[in-house]
């Protein structure tokens, strides 16, 4: 009887920025045979992920999500409170959850680093009874976000034209939050219940995240004056958001936020619509992972 573990790849063929086209040659000449029996299958259409991930519970020790958050967040959806892992090669355009875990952005180096890896238990978490693995929020990064979806090309440059065509035309809004038995109104640029540190692009807007604590940690970001922006930028990418004026970082197992009028979010990159109140919620250790 095999000791080996079955592993599946799960590949977006039009994720991010496009380094998954020739995956399984790359595979092939990087990955342990001695220690994985493997298995791959291509996504055909949008939910594609989801039904074969939902299919290979049980049937696989591991389930890797080739592609980007977006399909790192419907793989892992199907396989939380079971015995089948989660693995990741980043193929998308941010790769935010990937950098959490200092998963290489190179298939070649990510499979090497996946040869290596070892199980562990992860967080998962709620927006309502929407599930995300990464970030999630409401505000202007949702605005971008939707912005990005809607632009012909992927990749850095395109994030930030997204962000910097809105960010003059998006004003604070106001929120009311409850976390931590308590109720308190702020007015916010954005705000983003992290599980993991960033958005990606290095972007680390909670950089001292884990994604195995139980807790949320809740970014409150202010709208910079102008001149303050790339100072605010450059704390950010540094990881020292947290000594930001204009970024609050907060930690609790649920937050409750009231006034999103808009009606949109940001879910592991992806804008979804979600109107009314919002109630984000952790789910300690329910997700296996091999990382």
């Amino acid at each position: 009887m095999s000791n080996k573990i079955k592993i599946l790849f799960i590949v977006n063929p039009i994720s991010g920025i496009g380094k998954q086209n020739k995956f399984e040659e790359i595979l092939k000449n990087n990955i342990d045979y001695q220690r994985f029996d493997v298995e791959i299958s291509y996504t055909q259409y949008a939910g594609h992920a989801v039904e074969i991930a939902k299919n290979a519970v049980n049937k696989y020790d591991v389930v890797t999500a080739v592609g980007g958050d977006g399909s790192i967040n419907e793989i892992a959806s199907q396989l939380q409170n079971t015995e089948t892992a989660l693995a990741v090669i980043p193929c998308g355009s941010g790769n935010g959850f990937a950098r959490t875990f200092n998963i290489p952005l190179k298939p070649d180096l990510a499979i090497k680093f996946l040869n290596k890896a070892q199980f562990r238990k992860i967080d998962t978490c709620l927006i309502n009874d929407k599930f995300f693995i990464s970030i999630a929020g409401v505000g202007f990064d949702s605005l971008v976000a939707r912005k990005y979806e809607e632009m012909p090309t992927r990749g850095f440059k395109t994030y930030f034209k997204a962000g910097f065509n809105s960010f003059f035309k998006y004003k604070e809004v106001e929120y009311t939050l409850i976390y931590n038995g308590k109720e308190e109104k702020c007015k916010a640029f954005l705000i983003t219940a992290c599980n993991s540190q960033q958005y990606g692009y290095d972007f680390k807007i909670a950089p001292n995240a884990k994604t195995d604590d139980g807790l949320l940690d809740i970014a409150i970001v202010h709208r910079p004056p102008l001149y303050r922006i790339p100072f605010t930028a450059i704390s950010v990418m540094s990881g020292h958001a947290n000594n930001s004026k204009y970024i609050d970082i907060i930690q609790a197992e649920e937050l409750i936020i009231k006034g999103n009028d808009c009606g949109f979010i940001n879910l592991d990159g992806e804008t979804i619509k979600c109107e009314g109140d919002l109630v984000f919620k952790t789910r300690k250790q329910n997700l296996k992972m091999l990382v």
